[in-house]
């Protein structure tokens, strides 16, 4: 969509809600390793958390040519759901050059370029097209390919470098409008004054379109220094002067910066500004922080789904998707591209045709790439690995593999009970809140324009042990009022309630109006056939292709993989708080632990009443043994004593013969 339309469609909701609401674009530009390749792209799904009215990519800088803009562009249109703004510039490209990649940036769906001279090659040499100027290009433009695209320019609140005056200078940016140029965006600067005093002069020689301050923040020395040398422009002497003072501690020197290009901004907005523009340095902290402190993010009714609608042109009606993608979007985008026919108003909408792409590892490490350190720490046990979720649930770590989002952003008022369930064992890759009449104007959950009302399932996916799953089955089967489907690696064991395989709206608005909106849904078909695939995938490519293999840490995540099942349940009854009914998901999986602990018990119970019948045995045996051993040696002993009893009455005996001889003889 063109920035033009963009702005107008702002400029429409805050007066269908009497407000002042400033809008804000982002400018990025283009990585130049495999690093900051991946780094980008996290960077870029994060700002388009932001919702940017438009993000603007980079052409190259110095002269230099850099063909992975555009290829930056279509991955953030297709992928994150931004409209983007492609740098052009004319000093370099012959006019063949240029018709192509207006043609291929026309083809992906881009609207809005911003037309450039370019800074002039480091070696001197210039290309001979017959465009000299930035308002040669901006005609050329209109030639090939009239309204449809956006047309931005530079303004130079302090005149351009190679301007002999400010005056020259806005007279060169009046023709670059009157050539067909929809708005002007702002060099850099850094005294707020200095772009009123410019805005003011525009209007003044007729330049009546929206002109956009643009605003660098100040987050790293080095680069700071470099820019301004560039761009040559003015910086008020006591923030040189903290800068060099800072330049040794990067943390204050950041947060110097952020509330610096706070202070600025409001300025800027108490003087009529009405939109920003944020060179990102390709950061988001910094620009996060800038966007929460000027109070920008206050309501998302803005956006029309709760996910991000991919920008391509092949998928404008495209406003139902599967629950188990809702943090995985760029993955579903990719798997599902080439489709005839993308469902509008229900799942089954044009379901002919659509044949979701082959899941490929190589391609899962790629989109939502997981770069946290925590994938690389040593594992011991599955209780390392149970840690690493409770990091995540804690705000220590700000991503997983299957969750692309901070905690604090999912879990909502479930954060407690997200603990406690993988304190005990389940691995959490999936929560979506029980929404009843919630505002559509909510700043986490809101969607589809204002006065609407949005209600939502409770929805979980998680990951538990095999010798846990008959159990939790049983507790399911029992509660009555959960949807569940349960099922391993290679699916050849399924547990599911859903027989018929029917399509469960999860998440559905009512706006006035309009038509139902019903964009999050539970397919069993989809979820068995493809995320399962994906799931169990991302233990492999995202965590253990880190380590070395057959290491412990490598068997560990092997095991998971192997051995335990991806659980998905939907809690039906959206209307009553938790603890208001005794067969909600969450009370499920209470009574599974509840039963465990009980189980726990009982089992150790009988494995002590087991022990304590062999040491029972062990004595009776031993008790038998001693007494046998006793009589033994008793009726032994009764013997001798009667053997020595006998004999010592003969020898008495014989003793008194022998006396009575004696005497005899005598006599």
């Amino acid at each position: 969509m063109k920035l033009l339309d963009l702005i107008e469609n702002h400029n429409r909701v805050n007066k269908k809600l009497q407000r002042n609401d400033v809008f804000y674009s982002f400018e990025i530009y283009p990585a130049k390793t495999e690093r900051g390749e991946l780094n980008l792209r996290k960077t870029m799904s994060k700002l388009a958390d932001l919702e940017p009215l438009v993000v603007d990519i980079t052409y190259g800088a110095g002269g230099s040519k850099n063909k992975d803009s555009l290829q930056v562009c279509k991955r953030a249109q297709q992928l994150h759901g931004l409209n983007t703004m492609l740098h052009l510039n004319v000093i370099s490209k012959t006019r063949e050059e240029l018709k192509e990649v207006l043609q291929q940036a026309r083809d992906s769906g881009i609207q809005n370029i911003l037309a450039l001279r370019g800074d002039l090659p480091k070696e001197g040499k210039t290309v001979d097209n017959g465009l000299e100027h930035a308002s040669d290009l901006v005609t050329f433009i209109r030639e090939l390919h009239g309204n449809y695209f956006g047309i931005s320019v530079a303004g130079y609140p302090e005149s351009h470098p190679e301007s002999k005056s400010l005056e020259e200078d806005l007279k060169y940016l009046k023709l670059k409008v009157d050539c067909g140029a929809d708005m002007v965006i702002t060099q850099m600067f850094f005294d707020p004054q200095t772009f009123i005093d410019f805005r003011n002069k525009c209007r003044e020689i007729g330049i009546t379109c929206p002109i956009i301050p643009g605003v660098l923040p100040i987050i790293n020395y080095k680069s700071f220094k470099r820019v301004i040398e560039i761009a040559q422009v003015h910086v008020p002497k006591e923030i040189l002067e903290k800068v060099e003072e800072l330049k040794g501690d990067n943390i204050k020197l950041v947060d110097y910066g952020v509330k610096l290009c706070i202070d600025m901004c409001k300025k800027l907005i108490e003087n009529g500004t009405v939109g920003l523009h944020l060179y990102c340095q390709n950061r988001f902290k910094p620009i996060n922080r800038i966007i929460y402190g000027l109070n920008l993010r206050t309501f998302r009714c803005r956006r029309p789904f709760p996910f991000r609608k991919s920008t391509i042109k092949s998928r404008n009606n495209e406003s139902v998707r599967p629950v188990s993608w809702v943090y995985r979007p760029e993955s579903y985008i990719y798997l599902s591209d080439k489709w005839v026919k993308y469902p509008r108003k229900f799942w089954s909408d044009g379901k002919i045709g659509r044949r979701f792409r082959k899941v490929k590892h190589e391609i899962l490490q790629n989109l939502h790439p997981w770069i946290s350190p925590s994938r690389t720490r040593e594992l011991n046990s599955i209780n390392d690995v149970i840690q690493i979720f409770k990091d995540f649930l804690t705000g220590k770590i700000s991503q997983t593999p299957w969750i692309d989002k901070s905690s604090e952003i999912i879990l909502g008022t479930d954060n407690q009970k997200s603990m406690k369930m993988v304190n005990n064992g389940l691995l959490l890759i999936n929560l979506l809140p029980r929404l009843n009449e919630e505002v559509s104007e909510d700043i986490l959950i809101g969607f589809g324009g204002p006065g609407g009302y949005i209600f939502q399932k409770r929805y979980m996916e998680f990951f538990i042990a095999p010798n846990r799953v008959k159990l939790l089955v049983d507790e399911l089967i029992l509660s009555g009022n959960n949807t569940y489907h349960i099922t391993n690696v290679d699916g050849s064991v399924i547990y599911t309630n859903n027989k018929k395989k029917e399509v469960i709206p999860v998440t559905w608005g009512v706006f006035p109006g309009m038509e139902l909106k019903q964009p999050l849904v539970m397919d069993p078909e989809s979820f068995q056939d493809v995320w399962r695939i994906e799931a169990f995938g991302l233990w492999i490519c995202q965590w253990q292709n880190n380590f070395k293999k057959n290491s412990k840490s490598w068997k560990i995540i092997q095991e998971i993989h192997d051995t335990w099942f991806l659980v998905s349940i939907i809690d039906n009854d959206f209307i009553h708080p938790s603890a208001t009914t005794d067969y909600n998901a969450w009370k499920v999986l209470d009574k599974l632990f509840m039963k465990e602990k009980e189980l726990s018990k009982t089992e150790m119970k009988k494995k002590n009443l087991i022990r304590i019948r062999k040491i029972q045995s062990l004595e009776e045996i031993g008790t038998e043994w001693y007494n046998s051993q006793f009589q033994l040696n008793v009726k032994e002993n009764q013997n001798e004593i009667k053997k020595n009893g006998k004999g010592e009455k003969n020898e008495d005996e014989k003793n008194e013969k022998n006396e009575k001889n004696e005497n005899t003889e005598k006599k």
